[in-house]
């Protein structure tokens, strides 16, 4: 690079670290304000109610979006032992976490009502002293991407001999490590789905908490230079490869929450275009794909929060934001104070006000624990992607609709008069699949980020209802799906009840 632009670029550093200070500074008045007196104010007289809707009441809640027609694929949560197979509470049901202590996972209840009482309250950003607690120790793989950056993959490892299952691995959301997953303990659904017999693997983006590349292949302006391409391109493809060739499986299941869905159904609905030139094809190795507040489309929030409508309108200006790192100053923060409950309160506060959820459905001892391992390194370029206003950039924000057209299926099966079907891209594809992976799919109705009921649409209009399954849950919002207090069981019982039988091994 020449001097005149290291010149450039370091200008537009110094005027983004200056400005994205004092947009940080505002945003904290305004979270604090928020929280301290609009958000109890409205606690104080509309207590979210913790309603279970049946089938049919989730699926003709808004007739203009969704179809009123109850169709056996779409399932809300009543199969959850709130209430019984007629949709009505009985005197016998009991309240989540009701269940014996110690009843093996997906037995029906939460095996854990007592689980709060034996955690560890210390905040240590690790997430691996706190499995050392349960008798499960963390490892830590280094995997390369096929572009030279590094990821950091965590795998559950119980102490003695034990007979690994089926793989499973976990991918976080934007702004966020895979400790999302985790960060509940022994209420968690990565330690669910250990105690239930899966072999667990959280993978993480790249950059994430540790941003490192190899030296060789990525110069320090190639080091931010990417976007939700490379991340399904190469980061995806390396977790799913690195993680099968370890196990010896065909295939394994990804349970994705928010950016990490958009990632997977990038990688199934565009994987021709993406892996071309490999012999990757994600749908080949997934057995099931799941998606906890899928981002497929955007929700009201980007286009109502002030925050999030000036980031739009100024997210292309490098003066701004610079070309790099995105607010690197949460990152320099998070290095001098995590484990700090002032930390762990201030991320809160600001999350809450910008996407517009609550600690109402959380544990409320877990609540610090949950913000020491986010937020992460992402790059300007990425943040783009998400909220650009410029056509040419065709971001989630205003192009969903052609990253994923609502109209036609993205999933055809083969009819036995045709061995091709048309891609979204234009292209045809040849000997199409004859099976896809199973796609389970948990839509938290007051997630007011990413649209859920046009999801909910296009599945129950154009997809086959073999390949799929729904549940939409009328009290969660974008992260309940991960931190609720009842999230091993209204989730990890009912998507274990519900994952295809696994492949056997590659040997």
């Amino acid at each position: 690079m020449s001097v005149l632009g290291k010149t450039r670029i370091w200008l537009y550093t110094v005027t983004a670290s200056v400005v994205t200070t004092l947009l940080l500074a505002a945003i904290f008045v305004a979270a604090t304000w928020n929280t301290l007196i609009t958000d109890r104010w409205k606690r104080k007289h509309r207590l979210r109610r913790r309603v279970i809707p049946t089938v049919q009441e989730a699926v003709v809640s808004d007739k203009d979006r969704i179809r009123v027609t109850v169709r056996r694929s779409v399932s809300a949560t009543s199969e959850s032992p709130f209430l019984g197979s007629d949709g009505k509470r009985h005197e016998s049901d009991e309240e989540p976490g009701s269940a014996e202590s110690g009843a093996a996972p997906g037995s029906g209840g939460n095996p854990f009502r007592d689980a709060m009482a034996a955690e560890d309250i210390k905040l240590v950003p690790d997430l691996a002293y706190y499995y050392r607690q349960y008798g499960i120790e963390i490892e830590e793989y280094e995997v390369t991407t096929d572009d030279g950056f590094v990821l950091f993959l965590w795998h559950f490892v119980g102490q003695g001999s034990v007979t690994q299952g089926p793989p499973m691995l976990l991918l976080h959301g934007l702004l966020q490590s895979c400790g999302s997953f985790a960060s509940s303990g022994r209420k968690s659904l990565a330690y669910y789905f250990y105690e239930s017999g899966y072999d667990v693997w959280l993978g993480n983006n790249r950059c994430g908490l540790n941003a490192k590349t190899v030296p060789s292949q990525v110069d320090e302006h190639e080091k931010w230079d990417w976007d939700m391409k490379e991340m399904v391109k190469y980061d995806l493809k390396a977790m799913v490869e690195y993680v099968l060739q370890k196990t010896a499986r065909k295939k394994l299941t990804l349970v994705a929450h928010s950016q990490g869905t958009t990632q997977g159904f990038m990688g199934l609905l565009h994987g021709e275009a993406l892996y071309g030139g490999t012999s990757f094809r994600l749908m080949d190795k997934l057995d099931n794909f799941v998606a906890l507040a899928p981002a497929v489309y955007p929700g009201p929030l980007l286009y109502e929060n002030v925050f999030m409508r000036f980031m739009a309108s100024t997210i292309d200006v490098p003066w701004v934001y610079g070309v790099r790192s995105f607010l690197p100053i949460m990152m320099q923060v998070r290095a001098l104070v995590v484990g700090n409950r002032f930390f762990s309160v201030v991320c809160y506060l600001f999350f809450n006000y910008l996407f517009d959820w609550n600690d109402l459905l959380w544990d409320k001892p877990l609540r610090d624990r949950h913000f020491m391992f986010s937020p992460v390194h992402i790059s300007v370029n990425l943040m783009k992607w998400w909220l650009s206003k410029d056509p040419g950039r065709r971001s989630f924000r205003n192009y969903s609709h052609c990253i994923f057209p609502e109209e036609g299926a993205w999933f055809p099966l083969v009819d036995g008069n045709s061995d091709s079907h048309t891609l979204l891209d234009g292209q045809v594809r040849r000997n199409a699949p004859t099976e896809y992976p199973r796609i389970l799919l948990f839509v938290p109705k007051q997630d007011r980020l990413v649209d859920g009921k046009r999801l909910i649409d296009h599945f129950t209009n154009h997809e086959d209802e073999r390949i799929y399954k729904i549940w939409y849950f009328d009290d969660y919002s974008h992260l309940d799906v991960l931190w609720a207090s009842d999230v091993s069981d209204r989730i990890g019982k009912s998507m274990l009840e519900e994952l295809r039988a696994p492949q056997g091994s590659s040997s």
